[in-house]
Order: structure tokens, then C-alpha cells, then sequence
């Protein structure tokens, strides 16, 4: 599944197409497939917050902010 290649069709609702990326989301969560989670993303995001040295936890969660983002802007 490729979700750079989803876009909604022609004739198709908006909440039915993001039910379908949704979907394929999941199937890739639940199988393992993750990607977008660039961790100097996350460090350049903190760093510009004032966070120079994170901690595991706030790496983890800007790791999940920078992927989160990047869901956005391919569903877009």
C-alpha cells in the first residue's frame, strides 16, 4: 500500500476518503510499518523549544509530533 499515492476520487466524500486512508493507517500500524519518524526532525523541533539534550521521553514524543505532521500532510 502506498499512501502518497491515495487521493480522493472524483465523485468521492471527504469523510469516505480519510476512512480509507484511515484504514490503511491502521493496517500499516498494526503491521509494523512506520515511517516518517526522523529522529533530527524531532531533535531540530526541540531544539527550537530551547531542548538541547532530551530526555528518551520527549524524544519519543517529538518523534510522534514529526510523524503525526507528516500523516497531516499526506492526507492533505
Amino acid at each position: 500500500m502506498n499512501l502518497m499515492t491515495l487521493y480522493q476520487e472524483r465523485f468521492q466524500d471527504t469523510q469516505d476518503c480519510r476512512d480509507q486512508y484511515t484504514a490503511m493507517k491502521k493496517v500499516c500500524d498494526e503491521l509494523g510499518l512506520r515511517y516518517g519518524r526522523c529522529e533530527d526532525d524531532a531533535k531540530a523541533m526541540l531544539k527550537e523549544k530551547g531542548i538541547t539534550v532530551p530526555t528518551t521521553a520527549q524524544l519519543k514524543d517529538a518523534t510522534d509530533k514529526v510523524e503525526e505532521g507528516l500523516h497531516t500532510i499526506l492526507f492533505l
